[in-house]
């Protein structure tokens, strides 16, 4: 016990000077009640003082070590969720898409968690982001190459230069995403994928009704469309393509 005590926190230590301080003081205003009472009655009286404090202490006592309890765990999970949400983010695929695995098997990627994620030059190729919240997500220059999106809601997301090549973004939502200078080369786009006249399509110009977008995705479209800048996933420069 001493050699604890020696090792132990300040606080530690004031915790357990308090609580031999409080029992003494029991004894003593006991002792001080009921002398020259034998033992077993000196017992009963002391109990019969002390059992609805006792009781009603213990129990808050409980109370507040569950709240407590349970707030750490609260802590716990959120920082698992930026550890694993960093790792997501990390240029080397293999480490995002353990990432993205863990994510799916905790039940945490459909509860808002990539909600304005900050995921710019993430290598999320092949990842599975169906049904995905990515509202306001930033994923600039983002590998997404074979990623699948179907029904991801990628509102208002940044997806400069990202190369979406071949990704599915059947029923994606893509309300005022920003897709300059994308890739969309190969990708699966249906009647459900979402747009509208704030979404930025990869050549810089908005998205309006009737838009012709297999100009994007079909290389045998007679006015396919490459970007001139060096830097963007679509452009036609050698080992331009993550």
């Amino acid at each position: 016990m001493f050699a604890w005590l020696k090792k132990a926190e300040p606080v530690q230590r004031l915790g357990v000077g308090m609580l031999v301080t409080a029992a003494l003081i029991v004894v003593a205003g006991a002792v001080s009640q009921h002398r020259g009472v034998d033992f077993i009655h000196f017992g009963q009286r002391v109990f019969a003082d002390f059992y609805a404090n006792v009781g009603t202490e213990l129990a808050s006592i409980a109370i507040t070590v569950l709240i407590i309890d349970r707030l750490n765990d609260r802590r716990l999970t959120q920082r698992q969720k930026e550890a694993l949400l960093l790792q997501m983010g990390s240029p080397d695929n293999s480490f995002a898409i353990e990432a993205v695995r863990i994510l799916t098997a905790r039940g945490w990627l459909v509860d808002g968690l990539l909600r304005n994620a900050h995921l710019s030059r993430a290598n999320l190729a092949g990842a599975n982001l169906q049904k995905v919240d990515l509202t306001d997500a930033h994923l600039g220059l983002a590998n997404l190459h074979k990623a699948r999106l179907t029904g991801a809601n990628l509102t208002r997301s940044y997806l400069q230069g990202a190369n979406l090549e071949g990704a599915t973004l059947s029923g994606a939502r893509l309300a005022g995403a920003n897709l300059n200078d994308a890739n969309l080369l190969g990708a699966h786009l249906d009647a459900e994928t979402g747009f509208d006249t704030e979404t930025i399509l990869p050549d810089c110009t908005y998205w309006e009704p009737g838009a012709d977008l297999s100009r994007f995705t079909d290389p045998k479209h007679p006015q396919f469309w490459r970007s001139h800048n060096p830097n963007s996933p679509a452009c036609d420069l050698p080992n331009n393509h993550n």
